[in-house]
């Protein structure tokens, strides 16, 4: 989006209309360069994906996964992806990783496309649904975490993976255990410190609570809410979870087949001005049974041996 020489950048439609998640932007030049900032001032967006769409094809059919789907999200800030099964969350999600090429519409990381280049670390990282698949289980929690960290000395790497490790409430002397030592709570927290290793600017969260219990599934959401506090990563939360969206996120964009059925604050979702998509709707009331609460959300996260 962002052009050299400090010259006026292509600018999408939806900016140019004024709508979406481009409402209330503007450009201002900052050291000879065009960068996008909010109504506050603060560099806007981390993340900006205008009007993505996503069809595969297989044996000569075709299904739209996603059907021009567009939001930004700027630092310190989240964005929930709400939807069922086959909604085309995890599609978006991989859309933005870089993972998947949309079919039309673009994604732009920190003004740029995303370059995934061998042998260098993505400014974006991902925390997948289930933690025990995202791990080794022949590698140290040590290693596997310190494997985003290329280029850095050993001392350099142990030193990361300590304050990692501690980072997300667990002892640093069990560097050297194996996955299998730990529970499904706690890998989650492994597979978090890793994604955090490289000091990401956007954290991609697919389902991080799905597979936990509810009571553990508090503790890795107030995990989460504390990182973003103290590290500002842009975040993008993907949930069939009304309820943990609630707790994690800013906005939220609700999907059902591909198409976004509901686009905004958190606030407008659970006090609409004007009527809801019945099927939105029916999340809202459903999320309201089933509420997520965060215990000793302010308390220090202690260590967990």
């Amino acid at each position: 989006m962002f052009s050299s020489a400090g010259r006026m950048p292509n600018l999408p439609a939806s900016f140019r209309e004024g709508c979406g998640p481009w409402r209330g932007l503007s450009f201002r030049r900052r050291e000879g360069v065009a960068v996008l900032v909010s109504g506050e001032g603060s560099t806007y967006p981390v993340i900006e994906v205008d009007r993505v769409a996503k069809t595969f094809v297989r044996r000569r059919r075709s299904r739209k996964a996603l059907d021009e789907v567009s939001f930004a999200v700027s630092a310190g800030r989240s964005v929930a992806v709400v939807g069922e099964s086959g909604a085309g969350k995890s599609t978006l999600v991989r859309c933005v990783a870089g993972l998947e090429k949309p079919s039309s519409g673009r994604v732009r990381i920190q003004g740029r496309p995303l370059d995934l280049r061998p042998g260098h670390t993505s400014p974006v990282q991902v925390v997948f649904q289930n933690p025990t698949d995202a791990l080794d289980p022949m590698r140290s929690i040590g290693s596997s975490i310190a494997e985003p960290l290329r280029g850095r000395s050993r001392s350099e790497k142990r030193a990361r993976v300590s304050e990692l490790v501690g980072m997300v409430g667990l002892s640093p002397d069990r560097s050297a255990d194996r996955p299998r030592s730990f529970s499904g709570g706690q890998l989650q927290r492994i597979v978090i410190a890793r994604a955090l290793a490289s000091s990401p600017a956007v954290l991609l969260c697919d389902e991080p609570t799905s597979a936990l219990d509810v009571s553990v599934q508090a503790q890795i959401v107030n995990l989460l809410l504390r990182l973003q506090k103290e590290h500002k990563f842009a975040m993008v939360v993907v949930t069939h979870d009304l309820a943990v969206a609630k707790v994690l996120a800013d906005d939220v964009i609700v999907l059902r087949g591909g198409m976004v059925l509901f686009q905004g604050s958190m606030e407008d979702l659970l006090e609409p001005v004007e009527p809801l998509h019945p099927y939105v709707e029916n999340l809202v009331q459903v999320s309201r049974d089933n509420e997520l609460h965060i215990p000793g959300a302010e308390e220090p996260i202690s260590a967990i041996a």
